[in-house]
């Protein structure tokens, strides 16, 4: 790949972390209501979600994906269920403020956060679909196995970059500690309106 394939192939990579979705919602929703570090946790966690994503990508799987539309539907549908349960969950939240964690609380939080990024990286059908579309257009599975891992640490890093400073803005801003149980009903309904869109975009005309 050229200097040139290569600032395209970021940039790409920058907008699809950039655009709107489940992601975006659950990285936001842990910074704002349990801090920056269970935000930063949640992101590292989701990019290597994605670098998991690229490397199966790279290495074959969204053309066989795109061969076999009823394995691709499965993997939409599961992750319209986890988001449902996501959203669901913090519909139900309660807190009015943000906690004050103790070290061992603070850990439990991380890891929470930092599950719930990986597994909203590996379900989010948007991911799968983004990456089907973008890698067939950029590499080709005989490529050589260092390009390929480059490539697909390349869009981890860039998304981990990118979601650290959701993660941080959000969680310093005071009109958000102010307002969790409002940001909770928020996120929660976002994530319940985008897993019935999945499940629309599922349903047989």
């Amino acid at each position: 790949m050229l200097g040139l394939d290569w600032l395209s192939l970021g940039l790409i990579c920058l907008l699809g972390a950039m655009s709107p979705g489940p992601s975006l919602a659950v990285v936001m929703r842990h910074s704002a209501s349990t801090g920056a570090r269970a935000g930063l946790a949640c992101a590292i966690a989701h990019a290597f979600g994605i670098f998991l994503w690229a490397m199966l990508m790279v290495g074959g799987l969204g053309a066989l994906l795109l061969a076999q539309p009823a394995w691709f539907d499965l993997i939409r549908a599961s992750g319209a269920l986890f988001l449902m349960y996501l959203g669901v969950r913090s519909l139900l939240n309660n807190e009015a403020e943000m906690p004050s964690f103790e070290n061992g609380d603070s850990a439990i939080a991380s890891y929470r956060a930092a599950r719930e990024g990986l597994l909203i990286a590996l379900s989010n059908p948007k991911i799968a679909i983004f990456f089907a579309a973008l890698f067939s257009q950029f590499i080709q599975p005989q490529a050589p196995l260092m390009r390929q891992v480059t490539i697909a640490a390349m869009a981890a890093v860039i998304d981990a970059l990118w979601y650290a400073l959701v993660s941080v803005s959000i969680s310093r801003a005071a009109i958000v500690v102010s307002h969790i149980t409002l940001l909770n009903r928020v996120f929660g309904a976002i994530l319940v309106v985008l897993s019935l869109a999945v499940f629309w975009s599922l349903w047989p005309l």
